[in-house]
């Protein structure tokens, strides 16, 4: 009986998947299209930013739904806060008088923002909750 609710669970987390996915293109597409409205290259890449934040808290939901609160400090520190930080620099650096990294952007591409908001939801949802 136990085994059928986790494999409900499974089907049900795949499904979403699958939505999150579908309706990502949607997102980019109404963010591009603005984009082309406004002349605002800020638009796309916080889509990018909210894109994989959302799909990394959506993927720490694959090992069951977080149910106590419990802080854990060393991955807060140590791997949310630098990606979080490497993640939201282009957006600070816009609005924030900081030191511009010339460089960045030739190592941070259009995919590795997507892996640093997915590391950063993940680690965000581990380092606050416990599961099951």
């Amino acid at each position: 009986m136990n085994n059928s609710k986790g494999i409900f669970y499974y089907i049900v987390w795949m499904i979403g998947v699958c939505l999150l996915v579908y309706y990502s293109g949607r997102f980019f597409t109404m963010m591009e299209s603005q984009r082309a409205f406004l002349h605002n290259t800020g638009n796309l890449l916080l889509a990018n930013i909210i894109y994989g934040l959302v799909f990394g808290v959506y993927l720490s939901l694959l090992n069951g739904w977080p149910v106590r609160r419990k802080m854990n400090k060393p991955l807060f520190f140590s791997v949310f806060l630098p990606c979080f930080l490497i993640l939201i620099y282009p957006i600070a650096s816009s609005y924030i008088k900081i030191i511009a990294i010339a460089e960045y952007f030739h190592l941070v591409q259009k995919r590795e923002f997507f892996f640093f908001g997915l590391m950063s939801g993940l680690t965000l949802m581990k380092s606050f909750f416990t599961t099951r």
